[in-house]
């Protein structure tokens, strides 16, 4: 697989799970969707959510309920993607939060590989194991 393929499958899924379209992860603007349950959406994942905040580095997309939609845009337009998801941002968006009786619980980073640092790698694991056997 390429660096592209595996992005896009990732968009792709990203995409099920936050009731959106992959391309609006590449946007210059935050978007903002209504959470919904999707029969593709990671079977974890307890759909619909009440915030759920998402960047691949381009900007914020949201998924949220009905009542905490105008919230969560503003907390979003106001820190942009890069502060959107740290302190003092997280703080505020807990102050946001706090009148639906929620706050921030879990938040989680994940990594795409680079498949052609990792096919290097590979490459030489096996060339090592090679040699010792």
């Amino acid at each position: 697989m390429t660096n592209e393929e595996i992005f896009q499958i990732a968009l792709e899924q990203s995409a099920e799970d936050m009731n959106c379209k992959p391309e609006d992860f590449l946007k210059n603007k935050n978007v903002v969707n209504i959470s919904t349950k999707s029969p593709k959406a990671r079977s974890y994942i307890p759909l619909p959510l009440e915030c759920d905040l998402v960047s691949y580095g381009h900007n914020v997309v949201a998924q949220v309920s009905p009542r905490m939609k105008n919230d969560v845009r503003n907390y979003i337009d106001k820190f942009g993607c890069v502060h959107s998801f740290e302190a003092p941002g997280i703080n505020e968006l807990n102050k946001r939060l706090e009148k639906f009786n929620y706050k921030v619980c879990f938040m989680a980073e994940y990594f795409l590989p680079d498949m052609t640092k990792l096919t290097a790698f590979i490459g030489k694991a096996v060339g090592f194991y090679s040699r010792i056997k």
